[in-house]
């Protein structure tokens, strides 16, 4: 399992594009922190007339920068809002490695749980065969009719027939945990592992400390710190900005110059930027119910699953601990009184059947444990 998550997190496309998402995000927070750029201005004025002022004799060339000064902190909120981003895509990047994590260890159980069916399967056949070998004897010996040696040989092919499907299975649960890493070729035979369900949980208390430490409730924190952030930015943007203007003007008439200079600012008759602001009131509102609501689903998932997983347990415990062994306990004691005489054929097949059903439970059982 150690191996197989390991790949995972080195070669998973989900994993990587999450990753490639935080430098994004970071290059974001580079882009918020810049200056607005200076403006060049060339400005030619009174040329071209009539009289004294034809062609270029009296013009008057004007070369000026303008810097736009951005006020009210749009930086630092530009910033805010991109720090923000940036610790989300981070909580994203935790979150995804944890979803890639569960899903290859769901995928590696799976693959455990197809092997130990392989091998359960093959049990099966043999005990089939070696029923079919005791039919035999008993017909050649006259002891039994024929027609059971039909129903023998049936129930040798169906167990062949299942060992085919149970190999076919394991080979597709393997391509699947090695999709996890990015191939359609598993390049492994087995996996070694068990699923042995815990036996115990962790106290509720450590299990509520232990959700409020998840990606996905530092997630939902973060978006209420980017809600914030994004209103102390509309607020800063309801400030006009300033834009200063410097440079020198040439006068061809007399051939001088001298230094022009200009201080432009909007007046905020009409937009103050009140319908963003009050957006994103609404909005911080919208994000802390939803934070909340979320917070709620969150324990109530995990109320769910921890009582799926006491259920399961329980489940599985019976039927390690009582119904497989009593399953194979009867199947034992039925196929000796059978040579012996003593129960009949039909008998012999219902204890095998009831095994091979207890088995077969036994494994989806910790399969779905597993998954829970």
């Amino acid at each position: 399992l150690d191996d197989a998550i390991s790949l995972a997190l080195q070669f998973n496309q989900t994993l990587a594009a999450a990753a490639v998402g935080v430098s994004a995000a970071d290059e974001r927070l580079n882009q918020a922190g810049l200056y607005a750029n200076p403006e060049i201005n060339l400005e030619f004025e009174n040329f071209g007339g009539n009289d004294e002022l034809s062609g270029f004799d009296g013009a008057e060339t004007t070369f000026a920068i303008s810097q736009p000064l951005l006020l009210g902190g749009k930086i630092a909120g530009r910033k805010g809002v991109a720090e923000a981003d940036l610790a989300l895509a981070n909580r994203e990047l935790d979150a995804v490695r944890l979803d890639v994590m569960a899903i290859t260890t769901i995928a590696f159980n799976n693959v455990i749980v197809a092997q130990e069916r392989v091998e359960l399967t093959k049990k099966l056949a043999e005990l089939a065969n070696s029923l079919d070998d005791t039919v035999k004897t008993r017909i050649e010996a006259g002891k039994v009719s024929p027609v059971e040696g039909v129903r023998t040989r049936a129930a040798v092919a169906r167990a062949q027939v299942d060992v085919a499907k149970a190999n076919r299975a394991w080979a597709a649960a393997r391509v699947r945990l090695a999709t996890t890493w990015g191939s359609s070729d598993p390049l492994f035979g087995r996996a070694v592992g068990h699923l042995r369900p815990s036996t115990r949980l962790p106290p509720r208390t450590v299990l509520d400390e232990m959700l409020m430490q998840t990606p996905e409730m530092a997630r939902l924190t973060e978006e209420l710190t980017r809600q914030e952030h994004v209103m102390k930015l509309e607020e800063a943007r309801g400030v006009p900005d300033l834009t200063l203007t410097v440079g020198p003007r040439k006068y061809q008439e007399t051939d001088s110059w001298a230094w022009v200079g200009g201080v432009s600012l909007p007046l905020p008759i009409f937009n103050r930027n009140q319908g963003a602001r009050r957006a994103a009131e609404f909005e911080i509102e919208r994000t802390r119910l939803e934070v909340s609501a979320r917070r709620i689903a969150l324990e109530g998932r995990l109320s769910t699953v921890l009582e799926k997983l006491r259920a399961l347990g329980g489940e599985v415990r019976s039927y390690e601990q009582e119904i497989v062994p009593a399953s194979a306990e009867a199947f034992d004691a039925i196929s000796l009184g059978f040579r012996e005489g003593k129960f009949g054929f039909l008998e012999v097949l219902d204890a095998q059947r009831s095994l091979s059903e207890a088995a077969l439970l036994l494994l989806e059982s910790q399969q779905r444990h597993s998954a829970a």
